[in-house]
């Protein structure tokens, strides 16, 4: 029994971290991934698919009038911060700075992060802990598969392939042979 109570916990730990992870994307200052900040369009995009992604776990979860407090609750302390173009300085002031002071600098924003997280973590646990044994299975194998997506993504952006290779599928021009 300990064994499964351990899994679910672990479960729901994961829920959370992907969640700040996706959260961290979404806030990405100007210089990140994509180099620019993002639009508004991409924002409104982002809301969108978030919004429809929690109507279908809502849906799925079978979510009851006595949950629908905890629901609310959860979404709301879960949702991603807004971006702050503000809270990283831009390169040319990071450049000015000597070592010791970006190492500072990214060890406070770490910690911003790591508070972040255990406020979601926190807000996962206690929205988990409402559900009915069935639901949680449920919201486990939901959990799971956006987590596999999540991998997923992340593994084509390490290898620079989001968009596919260039050309048609053909390497580039000057691009080396394929061994």
């Amino acid at each position: 029994m300990l064994t499964f109570k351990n899994r679910i916990l672990a479960g729901v730990a994961a829920v959370s971290i992907s969640a700040v992870t996706l959260s961290a994307f979404a806030q990405m200052p100007p210089g990140g991934p994509q180099g620019h900040a993002p639009s508004p369009q991409q924002i409104a995009k982002f809301e969108q698919m978030r919004a429809k992604h929690q109507a279908e776990l809502h849906d799925k979860l079978k979510i009851t009038a006595s949950q629908e407090a905890a629901w609310k609750l959860f979404l709301d302390k879960t949702k991603p911060a807004p971006f702050d173009p503000a809270g990283r300085p831009d390169k040319a002031e990071w450049a000015k700075l000597s070592t010791p002071e970006r190492l500072d600098k990214q060890l406070d924003m770490m910690r911003k992060r790591e508070a972040f997280a255990e406020q979601r973590i926190a807000a996962t646990k206690d929205f988990y802990a409402t559900l009915s044994p069935e639901q949680q299975k449920i919201f486990d194998a939901e959990h799971a598969k956006m987590e596999r997506h999540r991998w997923e993504k992340m593994e084509h952006m390490r290898h620079g392939d989001r968009k596919g290779p260039p050309h048609g599928g053909k390497p580039a021009p000057d691009a080396p042979p394929a061994n």
